[in-house]
């Protein structure tokens, strides 16, 4: 019997151990309280987090990451995005990858969107970044929204 206890209480423990390190990779998609200095800003960040990543400073291919915390349609988010790149020369989609969550997880969906930057002159990443996270917000704060007119002219900006 006290074997079996001890057992149980090892399985317990592996659980928990499980547990919290899922946890803690879930709590690095969620931004602190508080952050972000205030306004829109802030509430986009709470909506939402983009990241954009590369293999290295002079590669091409570029892994843009978008993390939604409110509930949405995964679909509209995808097609939004994609539609905002289309408007983007330079830009060639790869591949695109999306899930959703549980409703009672913090992070309710996820687009993992791989591109190849064709003419690397012309790459802005803090532009790029600031367009997908306006689109990011726009395709997560009302359903309707399906047009990417406001973020075209701030990418094109930097091109």
């Amino acid at each position: 019997m006290l074997i079996n206890a001890a057992s149980f209480l090892k399985t317990l423990e592996a659980q928990v151990s499980e547990l919290e390190e899922k946890n803690t990779k879930l709590e690095r998609y969620v931004p602190p309280e508080g952050a972000g200095g205030g306004g829109a800003t802030a509430a986009a960040h709470r909506r939402a987090k983009v990241r954009i990543s590369r293999t290295g400073p002079d590669e091409r291919l570029v892994s843009l990451m978008v993390m939604a915390m409110v509930e949405c349609d995964i679909v509209v988010l995808v097609l939004h995005l994609l539609e905002c790149l289309r408007w983007l020369s330079g830009v060639s989609v790869l591949s695109v990858d999306a899930d959703t969550y549980s409703p009672q997880a913090p992070l309710k969906a996820r687009a993992n969107i791989k591109l190849q930057i064709m003419d690397g002159d012309c790459w802005d990443e803090a532009l790029f970044h600031e367009a997908m996270t306006k689109a990011v917000h726009e395709a997560t704060s009302s359903p309707s929204s399906s047009s990417c007119a406001a973020p075209a002219p701030l990418v094109a900006a930097a091109y």
